[in-house]
């Protein structure tokens, strides 16, 4: 596979860049990893099915045919989308590295690097009441005991 730390090399076609890859959040390439892999466990099974399939058509070449066309098909969908599996943790793995070092969010000269101290929101208070459910006793927070948080 051909991968550094710093680039990764896409083999196959596939329908997103590593660009767009890395603009998404981690829970969305986390989900797109189950999705991924339930994919591929799919298609692995309905190739099982194919070959029985084509096990039973004996003689009827045209059908057998169509059966091999699909399993390939399969196969190279299965092999794109481990691709993609592997293009998604890469993205993972350089959007979580502590270092920060392609991350300017965390280079001291960024604007937003600056220390925050301090802040104007005032702190909301929690009690807990008989039957143990907590309400909030600071309704300036916009949140309410009842209905949740109130827009």
């Amino acid at each position: 596979m051909g991968t550094t730390e710093d680039t990764f090399q896409v083999r196959l076609k596939q329908p997103m860049s590593i660009d767009v890859l890395l603009e998404l959040d981690l829970g969305t390439l986390a989900n797109e990893i189950g999705r991924l892999e339930d994919s591929i466990e799919r298609l692995i099974r309905s190739n099982e099915e194919m070959v029985e399939f084509e096990d039973e058509c004996g003689s009827d070449l045209e059908a057998r045919e169509t059966f091999k066309e699909a399993r390939a098909e399969n196969l190279v969908t299965i092999e794109t989308q481990k691709e993609r599996i592997e293009m998604i943790k890469w993205c993972i793995r350089r959007k979580t590295r502590r270092n920060g070092a392609d991350n300017t969010h965390y280079h001291v000269n960024h604007p937003d690097s600056t220390v925050k101290t301090g802040s104007t929101v005032p702190p909301v208070h929690i009690l807990v009441n008989g039957d143990s459910s907590l309400t909030v006793a600071n309704q300036s927070t916009g949140l309410d005991a009842d209905n949740g948080i109130s827009l």
